[in-house]
């Protein structure tokens, strides 16, 4: 095979690619879509797939359209500026469907409601990378998809309005120098996208860190706290922390607590995973700072939420204490220890929220012997909730609905709810 050669990609797939198939062998590219003809350079062969990247496109789609965002192709956050929205819904949808049924044998031929909200100007959260330019200069952005070049950045049209503000003044001196030291930025913007919490990820001592910590709530307009990390250990300086609020809730977040980032769509997730059904024990694992425990203690006579990061499980205890603390029991553990401790309960409700890795067979097996009646799995994983599905689904769980939520538009993320409910059990 030549380094360049067309061909015309035929279905997109997870992780930002469209796949087409040339001289019998399977490849891979970004950026291009099924139906169009593209010119494309082979740039490796990994297990017999090849790997490509556009040249010139050659016959464009009809769905294809301009990128707003003049970093696209070189930044690697964002995947699909050049399909028009409702297109990426549509895409995602199928390559939602299709990884379950090629990964998990989930055959579910039934409709997958698509929530969707503003496509721009969604994320309340980033973390930038700190390095330098190619020019060598100090700089702020992210990395080149597959690398850890830097693309700097001085504006991200997937960010809100103030984290934008604030990226436009850090980006630049003498903000940046004084960033140099460390190595990451995060931004979190409240409900309102007024006040931010900033953490620094970094190797600033003592009175570096101070000092830029005070500089930083001094002179940035809407930063109220700070937080210079390093290792484990976290030296707040403001607000100790931030508020967030989504419905009638307001929940407490601690420098490195993870929050959903996509504040378009939070409300609508919530009623879906928590607003139904009700009962007398739900459980919450994978609980964080009790996103979905504040809302199922209204449903439910008693929750139990699990976390094992210690800065979200303390948030977590404070935001039961602030709600409703004598029905909701924080616990700060690991949802595959807190489960193989746990007596027979027979839950009516579990809800998992697990990070990319999935929940995996060793914790299913321990939640398994606890007979809830009712499983709703929120993944941000196609494959791995494909693999979990597809373990629950041979132990007397049959799938009753599957949601999917655009909670990151542009980007190849899905966000899924899968509801269950346990054959035998109380029905859906």
């Amino acid at each position: 095979m030549p380094s360049s050669f067309e061909f015309s990609p035929v279905k997109m797939v997870y992780g930002g690619e469209a796949l087409g198939f040339q001289a019998g062998r399977t490849v891979l590219t970004p950026r291009v879509l099924p139906g169009e003809r593209v010119e494309v350079e082979k740039v490796r062969r990994q297990k017999g797939v090849i790997h490509a990247i556009p040249l010139r496109i050659l016959e464009p789609s009809p769905a294809r359209v301009e990128p707003p965002c003049r970093y696209f192709g070189r930044c690697g956050g964002c995947q699909y500026q050049h399909l028009a929205y409702p297109a990426q819904v549509e895409a995602k949808t199928e390559i939602l469907r299709e990884t379950l049924r090629r990964l998990g044998q989930v055959k579910w031929d039934g409709a997958i409601p698509a929530h969707s909200g503003p496509a721009w100007n969604y994320r309340n959260q980033a973390r930038m990378k700190v390095g330098r330019s190619s020019e060598g200069a100090p700089a702020l952005g992210f990395f080149e998809a597959e690398s850890n070049r830097l693309v700097p950045i001085d504006a991200c049209p997937i960010l809100s309005p103030r984290l934008n503000a604030l990226l436009a003044v850090l980006g630049r001196e003498p903000w940046v120098s004084r960033l140099a030291k460390g190595r990451e930025v995060e931004l979190l913007a409240d409900d309102r996208d007024e006040k931010v919490m900033l953490t620094l990820y970094g190797n600033q001592n003592g009175e570096e860190a101070e000092a830029l910590a005070r500089a930083c709530l001094t002179q940035l307009e809407g930063v109220v706290t700070v937080a210079i990390a390093q290792d484990r250990a976290v030296q707040v300086f403001g607000e100790p922390h931030l508020t967030y609020r989504a419905g009638e809730f307001a929940y407490r977040l601690s420098p490195t607590s993870f929050f959903q980032s996509a504040r378009f769509m939070l409300s609508e997730l919530v009623a879906a995973v928590a607003g139904e059904p009700s009962g007398a024990v739900a459980m919450d694992l994978y609980a964080g700072v009790g996103l979905f425990t504040l809302p199922l203690s209204r449903r439910f006579d008693e929750v139990i939420a699990v976390e094992a990061h210690p800065p979200a499980a303390a948030d977590l205890a404070a935001n039961a204490r602030a709600t409703d603390g004598k029905k909701i029991r924080a616990i700060h553990g690991a949802t595959f220890d807190f489960l193989r401790r746990c007596a027979q309960m027979d839950p009516d409700l579990v809800v998992m929220d697990p990070p990319r890795a999935g929940v995996g067979a060793g914790t299913l097996k321990l939640l398994l012997a606890l007979r809830p009646k009712r499983l709703h799995c929120i993944s941000c994983s196609p494959p791995t909730l494909a693999r979990d599905l597809g373990f629950l689904l041979q132990h007397d769980y049959r799938l009753d609905t599957l949601e999917l939520f655009d909670c990151f538009p542009h980007t190849y993320h899905i966000e899924s709810l899968a509801r269950l409910s346990r054959i035998g059990g109380e029905g859906p």
